[in-house]
């Protein structure tokens, strides 16, 4: 009986090494997430504001720094 005892005390702390294993990866690979989203999302500002003063620049050199009017729009 006794070793019947252990051998569930055994079986008991393997399935929680286990678990606590599976739980730190899990962590460890939502973290990784995490920081490509972050990086993603860094790109996706620097590209954008890029973008925007590029076509800034470009609008200033075409129309000699003067903004367009845009026409009132329909009633």
């Amino acid at each position: 009986m006794t070793q019947d005892k252990s051998g569930s005390q055994d079986r008991a702390e393997t399935r929680a090494a286990k678990a606590a294993e599976r739980a730190d990866t899990a962590g460890q690979a939502w973290e990784e997430v995490r920081v490509r989203e972050t990086t993603r999302d860094d790109q996706i500002v620097r590209l954008k504001a890029e973008r925007l003063a590029r076509d800034a620049d470009g609008a200033v050199a075409k129309d000699g720094a003067k903004p367009k009017k845009l026409k009132p729009a329909r009633d």
